[in-house]
């Protein structure tokens, strides 16, 4: 019986070492990975756009610094946002719904995700001063795809230079 503890002993002790180390190890060894650990990067710097657009370093520091002003700034608005939809779940749980209440909720939930949706625009707006020309031309592709996915065909949201001969341009809505 004593045969297998010390074998099974080395074993356990070996996969714990193993996994400190790569614990430790992992976010040195693969660039971009983190071990889950607080230290994980996210934004410009570890966004696959800066490789895209070929953003320096100055760019980034920028542009990062922005996006956390951003991020600041829409916070109460999604806290907001979020009480706001718990209070619609709640109303819902209710069972019937009075009409008046229903269009009250629904018109708070919209006004916040238009005010958050300004601010990104905003930013994105702004986020063009950093950009040369090249990179500009990229960055409003990526707005452009950003702004009709999945649509996948030109047709269903076709760029912005053919739209206006397709009534998709100014003064060319529908009217339902």
């Amino acid at each position: 019986m004593k045969r297998w503890i010390l074998p099974l002993l080395l074993v356990i002790s070996l996969g714990v070492n193993i996994g400190f180390l790569l614990h430790w190890a992992w976010p040195k060894i693969v660039p971009g990975h983190s071990s889950g650990s607080a230290t994980s990067r996210s934004g410009w710097q570890a966004s696959p756009m800066k490789r895209h657009l070929g953003l320096n370093a100055r760019q980034v520091r920028q542009m990062e610094s922005e996006r956390q002003q951003v991020l600041a700034r829409i916070r109460p608005l999604q806290n907001e946002l979020r009480l706001k939809r718990r209070q619609l779940f709640m109303l819902l749980k209710k069972g019937e719904v009075p009409p008046v209440e229903l269009n009250s909720a629904l018109s708070d939930i919209s006004r916040l995700q238009a005010a958050i949706e300004k601010i990104f625009i905003l930013h994105s707006l702004k986020m063009k001063d950093h950009f040369s020309p090249a990179q500009m031309r990229k960055f409003e592709g990526y707005l452009e795809r950003g702004l009709c996915p999945n649509l996948g065909a030109e047709a269903a949201c076709p760029p912005m230079a053919a739209s206006a001969g397709r009534g998709w341009g100014k003064g060319n809505e529908s009217k339902e």
